[in-house]
């Protein structure tokens, strides 16, 4: 059971070896398994790299740096081949001419400082001990393996939100549900002659360069501005419903509608009829669905979930006379083991760790991350995954020889031992919240 390493030492590589900017935390590295840190320090840079994207597209940094994005996004759908068959060359020369004005500046600096800082004739005081073992480090790169982890932590979170947005997309898409079915209809139907008239209209880039731009720019300031606008808008908020409502019922009615033996006009009335009853009632959802959403957006903090799935191995021999026991050899794996036949308690003294909460301040923002467990599952359950190959039988067992070796799902006159799988899962929330200190607490820190 892996609890949560909150604090984390600082490090990185330098000629192959490893510098801590907090020496008295090194013994909390044994928390990172060692292939997992030499990963993090080899992609210490990538993983800067990406965040920094990730920062940029989310618009994180100054906003300056996310338009300037945004405008080469648009110039390189415009003018591909120009930034292929020239921007390439280009970075090479930039690289090479950056590093030779930095060498040349660099020298020029430093013998201007030895000039100006070197003690004259032989006299020898305290200052000059400030030229004693001082090094310029051969490694330039700044980044630790706190910079790393923040990174990471980064990185993890735009992940999480995309996967999430995908997962909402699909549930959407989920055509065995009616209402779901009738709701993407709904969307297609106006979508889709807007769509094919500017695939007629405009080219292929002016498209794709109008696609990325939007999406760059859906998580920008005005876009949250423009959508809470939406929101609090009581007329926008009501035509938006009514053009919803309108198009649900429309897919709705013709889909579910009954032909009776009626004369044309009879049916066009009822179908009338039951068309405004239908947006009316889809009207109101809508606006309940779009004040829950601002209600969301209001609350405090974060939160994020995560679902785990604990799995314990429950084992068994069979002793002569007293059938399938808990007794084991003393030489042999326990009772109850996890997948790596380390000894655990069993299933029912199984406990998930107490929530934590930890408090820090950040430039100015105090942030409180509250992580709390909980069971998904009611109860343990035994894992029958094998059942219909015959590697378990109908309760979960696998049995094999003495030396727990040559596993199956049926018992014969060779088997003495035997283990099954429980499984339960648990859902870990961890909610941050951000709340800005006072001049009077930052003056007490």
């Amino acid at each position: 059971m892996a609890k949560p390493v909150i604090e984390r030492p600082s490090l990185q590589q330098s000629n192959s070896s490893f510098n801590f900017s907090s020496p008295h935390q090194v013994h909390q590295l044994d928390h990172i398994p060692t292939p997992v840190l030499k990963l993090l320090v080899i992609m210490a840079p990538a993983l800067h790299v990406l965040a920094q994207f990730v920062n940029l597209i989310m618009w994180r940094t100054q906003p300056q740096r996310t338009i300037l994005v945004v405008l080469l996004w648009i110039t390189v759908c415009l003018w591909t081949w120009q930034y292929l068959a020239f921007g390439l060359p280009s970075l090479v020369i930039y690289k090479l001419a950056r590093d030779w004005f930095s060498i040349k500046l660099t020298r020029a600096r430093r013998e201007a400082l030895e000039q100006h800082s070197r003690p004259d004739g032989d006299e020898m005081d305290d200052e000059s001990e400030l030229y004693i073992s001082r090094k310029i480090r051969t490694d330039s790169t700044d980044i630790s393996l706190d910079d790393t982890l923040e990174d990471v932590a980064v990185v993890n979170a735009f992940l999480d939100h995309v996967r999430l947005r995908w997962k909402q997309l699909m549930i959407h898409l989920d055509g065995t549900r009616k209402d779901k079915a009738v709701a993407v209809l709904t969307v297609l139907g106006y979508i889709v002659p807007i769509w094919a008239f500017l695939c007629w209209w405009l080219s292929a880039r002016i498209i794709l360069a109008s696609f990325g731009t939007f999406l760059l720019v859906v998580h920008s300031p005005g876009a949250h501005v423009i959508w809470i606008a939406i929101q609090k808008n009581i007329i926008l908020r009501h035509c938006i419903a009514a053009v919803w409502a309108y198009g649900i019922a429309i897919v709705s009615t013709l889909f579910g509608y009954q032909r009776k033996k009626l004369s044309k006009r009879q049916r066009v009335k009822e179908w009338i009829s039951t068309l405004l009853i239908r947006a009316k009632k889809e009207k109101s959802k809508a606006i309940e669905i779009i004040e829950h959403i601002e209600q969301e957006k209001t609350k405090e903090g974060t939160r994020s979930e995560m679902i785990f799935q604990f799995e314990v191995y429950e084992n068994q021999r069979w002793w002569l006379g007293v059938n399938w026991t808990t007794n084991m050899m003393p030489s042999e794996r326990g009772s109850w083991t996890d997948k790596q036949l380390k000894p655990i308690p069993p299933k029912e003294e199984f406990e998930l760790p107490e929530p934590t909460v930890v408090s820090y301040v950040q430039h100015g923002v105090k942030k409180t991350i509250n992580k709390v467990w909980s069971w998904v599952d009611g109860d343990w359950w035994v894992d029958m995954t094998g059942e219909m190959s015959g590697k378990v039988d109908h309760h979960g067992w696998e049995y094999g020889n003495n030396a727990w070796k040559q596993m199956s799902g049926t018992a014969n006159m060779q088997t003495f031992t035997r283990r099954r799988c429980w499984c339960r899962r648990a859902r870990l929330v961890e909610r941050e919240i951000e709340e800005q200190i006072s001049e009077e607490e930052k003056k007490e820190k």
